[in-house]
């Protein structure tokens, strides 16, 4: 089997590389900036979006949809909790949360600094979407009271996803007093594999 991903360092790319970094698989990188306007990227992904990945020629998008399907079939690396387990619910929680609360707002103000023209940029959502998505972070924090790691308090993809959201937020300033949670990111921000360093985290 034969996996490549498509991939941009500043992009939520960086959680899939960190997975199968931490996994051990073997991948073909294809990189940069320039991915974005391969016509094998628009095979993949209907908008031409990072990540993207082939595994054995099959496509799949959507970095929580990839980070799981390839922790899921490399059980062995204890990577993820088995589907069907209280620990499972819970990482779907804070996937699910993490993408809803945070980097919703997050992306929005990136789409406005960075993407839209400068015609198209609303300037009056930064303060909103940070100090929502700061109450999202808010809660992850309290989450991480006494806690090492997210669920089972064990490192997993879980935290691996979760921490890209939080390595954003530190970038942006939004975590500065929240203590659990930069210490989280600290944790994150060392251990040997971890790619988030790339943005800033």
């Amino acid at each position: 089997m034969t996996i490549t991903l498509y991939e941009f360092a500043p992009t939520r790319s960086a959680r899939v590389r960190w997975t199968l970094l931490e996994l051990g698989v073997p991948f073909e990188s294809i990189a940069g900036q320039e991915v974005f306007a391969l016509p094998a990227l628009a095979e993949i992904h209907p908008m031409s979006k990072l990540p993207a990945l082939r595994d054995d020629g099959r496509p799949l998008f959507e970095s929580a949809a990839i980070c799981n399907w390839l922790a899921d079939s490399h059980p062995d690396a204890g990577l993820i909790a088995p589907s069907g387990t209280w620990a499972r619910a819970l990482h779907d929680q804070w996937t699910a949360f993490t993408l809803a609360e945070v980097e919703a707002n997050l992306w929005h103000t990136a789409r406005n600094l960075f993407i839209y023209s400068e015609e198209e940029r609303v300037p009056a959502v930064y303060e909103q979407n940070a100090k929502e998505a700061k109450r999202g972070l808010a809660v992850l924090d309290g989450a991480l009271a006494g806690k090492t790691w997210l669920v089972e308090d064990r490192f997993s993809v879980t935290d691996i996803f979760v921490g890209y959201a939080v390595a954003w937020g530190h970038m942006q300033g939004i975590t500065a007093d929240l203590p659990h949670l930069s210490a989280y990111g600290e944790r994150l921000l060392a251990r040997r594999l971890c790619p988030y360093g790339a943005m800033g985290g």
